[in-house]
């Protein structure tokens, strides 16, 4: 399965989802991974509180090795957004 998301250099289809999954162990919602689109809000749509984005963050640092700034947990409020700073992390660790 093949996730679209633009602009991705540095995001694999099986890191995308992986967070996929991880959204879907996180929210509170009843929504599959193969559901999750970008446009998504982590609130909204998925019933995560702030806690749980900075937790799903921090596991997230951990198994793909990059740092999250506070700066960029303040921004993010879509799965497009988490993928966003994922993508440029990933982009800052390479070059």
């Amino acid at each position: 399965m093949s996730v679209s998301f633009e602009n991705k250099k540095y995001l694999t289809d099986a890191m995308i989802m992986e967070v996929f999954s991880r959204l879907e162990s996180e929210s509170e919602s009843t929504v599959a991974a193969k559901d999750i689109i970008p446009s998504m809000s982590l609130r909204d749509d998925l019933g995560m509180d702030s806690m749980q984005a900075v937790s799903l963050t921090l596991d997230l640092e951990d198994s793909l090795s990059i740092s999250v700034d506070d700066e960029d947990l303040i921004k993010l409020d879509t799965v497009g957004d988490l993928l966003e700073i994922i993508e440029s992390k990933l982009s800052q660790k390479d070059g």
